[in-house]
């Protein structure tokens, strides 16, 4: 199969990581695959994930500074080029400036999977119209990429997922940065039974890093011996820098970086404070390494989480119950086993089976195409 990915840009973020790893993937599996980049990526930060990108991917950049009406028209002549047997969509954006793609392009099969809770692609505006147009009248397929993220999609869009397909995530080993990154994590420690928490994500609203900031405090205040490691860009914005003022000494942003790895192999907990989630990639991350998750209950965490066995969920967003389910997880960490962790993501998350799911999906649609022809 010809098999196109678009996305808006690749700056750090689960969605955008995974794209490049699901194109990795399914080249792999000896499709021809090509991914599409809507804006510039020559700020770093757009184009944290470029270097992931496998030779076997062919990378297409459409280097739109701000993306004006303009676009619609370079989306289509690019896609047109590409005469792609698939094309599969990664956010609201690039959904809407496909648009005009869809509408005249009848030879490729559309797809979009929403990487968010379908409520929040709302705060879109005229972009959550067109897609919302688009879907009803057919123009692609929805996949969802959880239970609970597929109830959201019914919920605001009146239509049935197409499919609902589990993220998934390439096998991770640890960097030549292993060792460095030790001597850090072990710089912010007070004893060897000080206990690491770490959180991998931007400084955006839906993270309520305010929310993140006050229950690590408290949790210190109430005695317990933890630290917690940000790991994220993004936090020189207004949140962001109240968020570094209020926190403690034993909290510390490290920024972004590109050997999560090594800090999640290092890490006692991964904790996620978001108001809402679609499936989070660190989340898959963090169950890779043994990592036990503590979260808030969002979509994704919900599905996949048991609580008491494999992680810890609160039981609401208010503060007391984060906090209650963090205190739960440092004093019941002796319940959870990290080698049933690895095993989970093993027999269901892998990128491998996820690609797998993907690439059925495709075949299955063109075959469809095939038979009404």
């Amino acid at each position: 199969m010809k098999i196109v990915e678009v996305i808006t840009t690749l700056l750090p973020g689960g969605a955008e990581r995974f794209i490049v790893s699901l194109s990795n993937q399914l080249a792999l599996f000896s499709h021809e695959v090509t991914l599409v980049v809507l804006k510039d990526v020559g700020d770093e930060s757009l184009g944290f994930y470029v270097n992931s990108i496998s030779d076997a991917v062919t990378f297409k950049c459409l280097n739109e500074k701000k993306c004006g009406p303009t676009i619609f028209f370079k989306v289509y002549k690019s896609l047109s080029e590409l005469d792609a047997d698939v094309i599969h969509i990664h956010s609201v954006s690039a959904t809407a400036f496909c648009g005009l793609s869809m509408l005249l392009n009848k030879k490729s099969r559309f797809f979009v999977t929403c990487h968010n809770k379908a409520e929040s692609e709302r705060e879109y505006g005229a972009k959550f119209h067109m897609k919302r147009y688009l879907l009803s009248h057919g123009y692609f397929r929805h996949i969802a990429i959880s239970h609970i993220n597929a109830e959201s999609i019914e919920r605001v869009y009146g239509i049935t997922p197409s499919a609902t397909i589990y993220n998934g995530i390439s096998k991770m080993t640890v960097s030549e940065r292993f060792e460095e990154t030790r001597n850090e994590v072990c710089g912010y420690k007070q004893c060897d039974d000080t206990k690491v928490f770490t959180i991998m994500a931007r400084c955006a609203p839906q993270k309520n890093i305010p929310r993140l900031i006050r229950c690590f405090n408290e949790l210190k205040k109430r005695g317990h011996d933890i630290v917690l490691l940000i790991i994220g860009s993004g936090y020189d914005n207004e949140i962001g820098l109240q968020a570094q003022r209020d926190a403690l000494p034993h909290i510390h942003f490290l920024n972004r970086k590109h050997n999560v790895q090594d800090y999640l192999a290092l890490s006692d907990f991964f904790t996620l404070s978001s108001d809402y989630e679609g499936m989070p990639i660190s989340l898959i991350e963090a169950i890779s390494f043994g990592c036990i998750p503590v979260c808030t209950p969002v979509s994704g965490c919900s599905d996949i989480i048991v609580d008491g066995e494999t992680g810890f969920i609160s039981k609401s967003f208010s503060d007391e119950d984060y906090i209650n389910a963090l205190e739960r997880a440092v004093v019941c960490e002796a319940n959870i086993d990290r080698d049933c962790l690895k095993k989970l993501y093993v027999e269901r998350f892998t990128m491998e089976n996820c690609a797998r799911q993907y690439e059925s999906l495709f075949k299955d649609s063109l075959s469809e195409r095939v038979k009404t022809v």
